[in-house]
């Protein structure tokens, strides 16, 4: 971005058109702007014309004297470093062209008063030097100089040696000539020194260096040894005239301090502005409705995974081309849709990249129009959702599976609640079994939270529902690390629970030696999770009477998980043996 200082209108500074800046070997390209916002408004075509645009680019509504912003820097030096050497390199050629026209002219007044061979010496050197300067800016175009301090140097130096043949004229003839050609001598060293201050006041010292080789010169030789009355009156205007360059000099010196402060000030806040666009996934954009051309900032390569070339500087339709076509219409309408009194827009849409991924884009944008109604530029910010896209759907399907989760524990408890009361003489009967069960499933569901419903290791589930019946040693737990899948723990959980809740009514833990012992084992042929319940030092052993328990144990395995079970009522204890298929495990080990 460019901010225009107004306390500099004074100065040479050049306007934004200047292209180039060089003196000598340095030469600098500046801002790469194909135009200045201050002309004239040309006619623009309708908004209405302007099915495949981008739109637009540009930090929010930010311009300074209508000027898009630049969101890099084409060169080590700064913006205004470059519009310093700029000045210069501009002026170079006219300059020299100026210098060997003085040079030529003073030569032909100075015929006849000074030796040939001298005057033959001073303008070769003369030329000489003009020609040089002119030889090394030609060279050197198009070259961006590296280091502004040694820019500004060399300037200096080629100042001191332009200005040094007319100090040598001024020591070695004033004073020796006659009225008419001391009178041209005077008036064309002060004039080259007034001429040379102002076209390289952009590098102070430069300017300096040129004007006190020759002023100073003229001033000292006549206030200290030339006495006639007139000399002491041009040796008073030469010092003073100096003195007034310099004062000037100065004043441009704190100009251009300031302007280095600004520029400094507004590259860091260019760079935050980039590490804060990059960290929040944000890519802002200008569009030009004329050219069809969009600016965008530094970190749209990033972004959006396009060429950094074309990233940052492209034609909007290409980007077009880039939105998904089941989201172009609607994109494409929303810009057309613009008008003076709805400038406004805000959509998303996907955007396909380069690479083939699609991702999902938020654009807000602001058209701004001329008094007839004509879109001048779109500005606005384009942010990446993809991952809050990703999230909300994920919600969806979180909500979605919560929805069928919650209808089915809730038909599972309508349908034990049924069961129960169906198996239950009494009420008294009826309410422990039915709470009995309840919470079970409620364990089962806590454990499932507790993992995220990733799966429950069957471990832990075996011990949550042996722990109320059970005392310190009287089961015993066996098995490697198994990990069950969600859909597989609450049915395994039921099982489970009418296992043990018949083993503390008619089984092992109805007596105080009674035990039980619960393994596993993965069965790598079968593909097959086996669990066996073992009872033992129980009382004997009642023949199987058909219950809900008992038609539990049997059937839930079988019908919601596929799997297998197999109930004995052996004299010694109640045996069970349940086989998983391998889809009801999340890790087996």
């Amino acid at each position: 971005m460019h901010i225009a200082n107004p306390a500099l209108a004074t100065t040479v500074l050049p306007p934004p058109s200047m292209k180039r800046a060089s003196f000598g070997t340095c030469t600098a390209p500046w801002h790469q702007l194909r135009r200045s916002c201050r002309r004239t408004p040309r006619p623009r075509r309708q908004l209405e014309l302007l099915p495949e645009c981008e739109y637009a680019e540009a930090i929010g509504c930010v311009r300074l004297h209508c000027q898009p912003p630049i969101f890099d820097m084409q060169t080590p030096l700064s913006q205004f470093q470059s519009r310093q050497l700029e000045v210069i390199a501009r002026a170079t050629p006219y300059s020299m062209v100026g210098h060997i026209l003085n040079t030529t002219v003073l030569a032909v007044a100075m015929m006849g008063s000074i030796p040939t061979a001298q005057l033959t010496i001073w303008c070769i050197y003369s030329y000489a030097v003009a020609l040089v300067v002119l030889y090394r800016h030609i060279r050197n175009r198009g070259r961006v100089p590296r280091n502004f301090a040694r820019a500004a140097r060399r300037a200096t130096l080629y100042a001191f040696f332009l200005a040094l043949p007319w100090s040598i004229m001024i020591v070695l003839y004033l004073g020796s000539l006659s009225r008419d050609q001391e009178l041209i001598l005077v008036a064309l060293g002060v004039g080259m020194a007034a001429s040379g201050t102002i076209l390289l006041s952009a590098v102070p010292v430069a300017a300096l260096s040129y004007m006190s080789g020759a002023l100073i010169p003229t001033a000292i030789k006549s206030l200290l040894f030339l006495r006639p009355q007139g000399y002491l009156l041009i040796g008073v205007l030469a010092l003073s005239y100096w003195w007034f360059l310099a004062a000037l000099i100065a004043k441009i010196s704190r100009e251009i301090a300031e302007r280095k402060r600004i520029d400094v000030a507004l590259k860091e806040n260019e760079i935050r502005l980039q590490e804060t666009l990059a960290a929040g996934q944000v890519v802002a954009f200008t569009w030009d409705p004329e050219t069809g051309q969009s600016q965008r900032s530094q970190n749209a390569s990033q972004c959006l995974g396009l060429e950094a070339r074309t990233a940052t500087q492209g034609m909007g339709k290409d980007f077009l081309a880039r939105v998904h076509p089941d989201d172009r219409r609607c994109f494409a309408a929303q810009i057309k849709g613009l008008r003076p009194e709805n400038p406004i827009y805000s959509t998303s849409f996907r955007f396909i990249r380069p690479d083939g991924r699609t991702m999902w884009l938020e654009e807000t944008g602001r058209s701004e129009f001329d008094a007839a109604g004509h879109c001048l530029r779109l500005t606005g910010l384009t942010t990446d959702i993809t991952d809050r896209k990703h999230a909300e759907e994920q919600q969806r399907l979180l909500v979605r599976e919560l929805d069928h989760r919650v209808k089915n524990l809730l038909a599972s408890i309508a349908r034990v609640a049924q069961r129960t009361r169906e198996g239950s003489s009494s009420i008294d009967e009826y309410l422990p079994a039915l709470d009995g069960r309840i919470q079970s499933m409620t364990n089962a569901h806590a454990l499932l939270s507790r993992s995220h419903w990733q799966g429950v290791r069957l471990a832990e589930l075996v011990r949550s529902e042996l722990a109320p019946f059970v005392k310190a040693d009287g089961a015993s737990v066996e098995g490697p690390d198994v990990l069950l899948a969600a859909k597989a723990t609450q049915p395994m959980a039921i099982v489970l629970h009418e296992l043990v809740t018949n083993a503390s009514k008619y089984g092992a833990l109805s007596t105080p030696d009674g035990r039980i012992t619960v393994r596993w084992d993965w069965r790598e042929d079968q593909a097959r999770l086996v669990l066996e319940w073992i009872e033992a030092g129980g009382p004997p052993v009642i023949p199987d009477q058909p219950g809900y328990g008992t038609g539990v144990i049997r059937n839930l395995i079988p019908y919601e998980l596929g799997g297998a079970v197999d109930l004995v009522f052996a004299a010694e204890g109640l045996r069970c043996r349940i086989a998983l298929p391998s889809k009801c495990l999340a890790i087996a080990s």
